[in-house]
């Protein structure tokens, strides 16, 4: 029974999210569209044959109301301002009362057949407010604590107005579209209202207010008292009103008729029952409320209930543990995330973090953030110290842990092939604490060279190796030349910053080995256009602060960054089990770890052959796929039902960029390279970051520098030189 309440309240979350997804694109639609209205009737009332607008001193007796009111400043203001601020979101139930008591109390050419769509819509807009795509929706969480006099008896009145009259708007709205469809139903309203006595007229009017008969030509009359009555009821609301919103135009055309404007002015009406339900007084509210009290949700669950249910623990906050959690969102267990860090971090673009392309902000979001609408969801923060099978524990220093599963992605950290001694004089890039302190080393660097007075001191503080010639020292390589070549200019007097020398050392035989070769090569002539000395079949032998033996050649360098490789955290010897060369642990095909079925192994830490037999590489979509299996093979283990099939790693591609306007893609069967491939590579990296806001945030830098060629956060933090 609990599994039946766990999948039901994953089907009605479903669509909960489905419709806070679409509701504020309606919000906005239906905005624009009466602010768009308001401004062409305004423009058209007031503007007279011979193209002179109307003054308030020339209008004669026999000139309509409206157009007396509207040539008045207060006329002007409403007509012309109040649109405006619905469309942009700001003082939206004002504007949107002002602009009803004109459709209410005037007359207003050109809006008399409108007039029923126009008051439901404002009504719903005064009534309910602005959703969050509006400026009114971004500046709500502030407006009540704001230091203003009775701004938080303001918001609590719009509140008090939302929670006591919008179930009672919403019921009448229902009202009003079944009545429409009854009407038409009967005979049409004016078989109707030969049938009902005079007084009764007003209220066979009502009923004509939703012009729902042009559109439901074609549609049996049962068809259209079933859905009013289920309408009236609140019953099943938001499936009839989807059903109209499909029926009605496909009758319209199975019947040879057209569809017209009248009959697209009903599709906002439809939506609004669809997306924002039926409201409190309805059958549909009741029958949820009486649901959820025999199968409350995980948060209205009881501390008794809750402790009783699986324990999952998810070691790892990366691409692969964010999966797994978000995967369990509806399985009934309680979930706790472990990390060392209160944040996800979109590695892939922490390179412009060292580069001063971007913050460090711009690419992380904290994990409570993330999961704040998870209930079954707990994070906590603390380094993972060991792992006891037997006992299904966890160690947290002095504390320990239990659970029935266990879901670890703990990633990688820098491997210097025995030379741990070089960590720290060449930086690797795997955290934000990396990337800070190689864009303070970059960035000192200009400085040193500037107040240097030996050249041969200043060529070693501009000189730059970046070892590895992968996708990470690819990017960091022309990252900083780009940053060398166009972001410092004109701001050093003592050298030019285009003169810097940027090496790029790569021990294998071309750089981007996973690349094809054709790729390879035309990533190394970008490499080359931006002035990067590409050094191929060349091993590091050794370094220090002052440089680095390059395949025998000294280079005199004073800033050396690692990207040669990696290697996986000491999950083995938590686990006292196999693993490969680079320390992963070796798991089954289904991601388990051999003997403990309860343990999974995902991303960088585990060794599994799920790509066409070939080991799963060490990338973010391999990461997210697994955690998002691991999640399935609970999920199922939960349930009763047969685990799924074995991980199978789907392969969707491989980006690189080189710099503006140079990247490569490979797709299997399709290459891409050059300004294509840079701008496959900007719109993928801005679609799998997480949050909209650092979405926005990263598009409008990208576009700041690449107009300006300007880096905005050229900070140095941190110790000095």
């Amino acid at each position: 029974m609990a599994s039946l309440g766990f999948r039901a309240a994953a089907a009605a979350d479903q669509c909960a999210s489905l419709a806070r997804l679409l509701s504020p694109v309606l919000d906005v639609l239906i905005r624009l569209w009466l602010a768009g209205g308001f401004l062409v009737t305004d423009a058209l009332q007031h503007m007279a044959p011979g193209g002179q607008v109307i003054m308030q001193d020339h209008l004669s007796s026999s000139v309509s109301l409206f157009a007396r009111v509207a040539a008045t400043s207060f006329g002007i203001f409403v007509q012309t301002i109040c649109p405006v601020l619905l469309a942009v979101g700001l003082f939206t139930r004002f504007a949107a009362l002002a602009l009803l008591l004109q459709v209410l109390l005037l007359q207003m050419p050109g809006h008399m057949q409108l007039a029923p769509y126009l008051v439901a819509l404002l009504a719903w807009i005064v009534v309910l407010g602005p959703g969050p795509l509006s400026l009114d929706g971004m500046f709500r969480p502030g407006v009540g604590t704001a230091a203003l006099p009775f701004a938080g008896l303001f918001t609590r009145g719009l509140a008090g107005l939302t929670k006591r009259i919008g179930p009672v708007y919403a019921f009448l709205l229902r009202l009003w579209i079944a009545a429409g469809l009854a009407v038409i139903a009967l005979g049409g309203v004016n078989g109707v209202s030969n049938m009902l006595p005079a007084s009764m007229a007003p209220l066979v009017a009502m009923a004509r207010l939703p012009q729902m008969s042009s559109m439901a030509a074609g549609l049996a009359p049962w068809a259209l008292l079933a859905f009013a009555a289920l309408l009236a009821l609140g019953l099943f609301t938001r499936a009839v009103a989807l059903l109209l919103i499909v029926l009605i135009p496909t009758g319209m055309l199975s019947s040879g008729g057209d569809i017209g404007w009248i009959t697209l002015l009903n599709l906002p009406l439809l939506g609004l029952p669809l997306l924002y339900g039926a409201g409190a007084i309805s059958l549909d509210h009741a029958i949820a409320a009486a649901f959820w009290r025999r199968f409350p949700p995980f948060e209205a669950l009881p501390a008794a209930a809750v402790a009783r249910l699986p324990h999952v623990v998810i070691v790892g906050g990366g691409f692969g543990g964010v999966a797994a959690a978000r995967g369990l969102r509806y399985a009934p267990c309680r979930v706790t995330l472990l990390d060392q860090h209160n944040y996800h971090l979109f590695q892939p673009l922490l390179y412009q973090v060292a580069t001063a392309w971007l913050s460090p902000a711009d690419i992380a979001t904290p994990l409570r953030e993330m999961f704040r609408v998870q209930a079954n969801v707990r994070v906590l923060l603390g380094e993972v110290t060991g792992v006891d099978p037997a006992l299904r524990q966890i160690t947290l220093g002095e504390t320990r842990l239990a659970y029935d599963f266990l879901i670890i992605g703990t990633g990688a950290r820098h491997s210097y092939f025995g030379h741990d001694n070089w960590a720290s004089a060449a930086p690797g890039l795997k955290g934000i604490e990396d990337a800070l302190d190689i864009r303070r080393r970059l960035l000192l660097a200009f400085e040193a060279a500037e107040s240097s007075q030996n050249e041969a001191e200043r060529r070693a503080w501009l000189t730059f190796i970046i070892v590895g010639g992968g996708p990470t020292g690819v990017e960091l390589a022309g990252a900083i030349a780009e940053l060398a070549r166009h972001g410092l200019t004109r701001e050093f007097r003592m050298f030019d910053p285009a003169t810097a020398r940027i090496v790029l050392v790569q021990a294998a035989d071309r750089v981007l080995p996973t690349f094809p070769a054709s790729l390879s090569a035309a990533a190394k002539r970008s490499l080359a256009a931006l002035g990067v000395e590409v050094l191929t079949s060349r091993e590091v032998k050794a370094l220090d602060g002052r440089g680095a033996d390059v395949g025998g050649e000294w280079i005199a360098a004073r800033t050396v960054v690692w990207a040669a490789g990696v290697m996986a955290s000491p999950l083995g010897a938590w686990l006292g089990v196999e693993t490969d060369r680079a320390g992963r642990v070796r798991v089954g095909p289904d991601l388990r770890v051999p003997g403990r079925a309860e343990i999974f192994v995902i991303g960088d830490s585990a060794a599994c052959n799920a790509w066409r037999g070939m080991p799963t590489p060490g990338l973010a979509p391999a990461a997210k796929q697994g955690g998002a299996y691991a999640a399935r093979a609970i999920r199922a283990a939960l349930a009763g039902r047969p685990a799924p099939p074995p991980f199978r790693y789907r392969h969707y591609g491989s980006l690189a960029t080189i710099g503006r306007q140079a990247a490569v893609a490979d797709f299997g069967g399709v290459r891409v390279r050059g300004a294509p491939a840079w701008w496959l590579w900007g719109t993928a990296h801005i679609a799998f970051l997480i949050g909209g806001r650092n979405r926005i945030t990263v598009l409008a830098r990208w576009l700041w520098a690449y107009l300006t060629f300007r880096r905005g956060s050229r900070l140095i933090t941190g110790a000095g030189l």
